[in-house]
């Protein structure tokens, strides 16, 4: 995924954007969202839980794209808005996960394991979320970030 290369105008140091990692991130998380989600809701059909998700699913994809939008437009203004959304909009599936989960959880098969599953995603999701955030605001380098991302993935 080296094609389509942006220089991150947000970072204090230059780092490339490379918006096939964004496309490919747009449908892996959404996907790993369902395939988190859907053993919780054992007792529905794929398409009913696709439906219930499918609110998560768009934020997904819409902070995937206003988070990368934010880095690579010249616009200070307009890029940290567009970080600030995407981060409000990460929020709002964070919510929506819980509430899912505290409605659900009791009522499935293995609560323990489902729900250990879906808490140590979110904790990898908000520990990139933060170390993605300090490397905009100058607490991390890019290669600091870069190495954090190839050891934790």
């Amino acid at each position: 995924g080296y094609d389509f290369a942006f220089w991150n105008q947000r970072c204090v140091d230059y780092r490339p954007i490379y918006v096939t990692r964004w496309v490919g991130w747009s449908f892996a998380i959404p996907t790993l969202n369902f395939m988190n989600l859907y053993p919780i809701m054992d007792d529905e059909t794929a398409l009913t839980v696709l439906a219930r998700l499918f609110p998560q699913q768009a934020n997904s994809w819409a902070y995937c794209w206003a988070c990368c939008l934010g880095c690579i437009i010249p616009d200070p203004w307009m890029g940290w808005f567009l970080i600030t959304l995407g981060c409000v909009a990460y929020i709002v599936v964070i919510v929506d996960e819980a509430v899912l989960v505290c409605d659900r959880l009791l009522t499935t098969s293995q609560p323990f394991l489902k729900g250990y599953s879906i808490i140590v995603k979110e904790c990898i999701f908000i520990i990139y979320t933060c170390i993605y955030l300090c490397g905009l605001w100058g607490f991390a380098s890019s290669y600091a970030c870069q190495r954090f991302y190839t050891v934790s993935d």
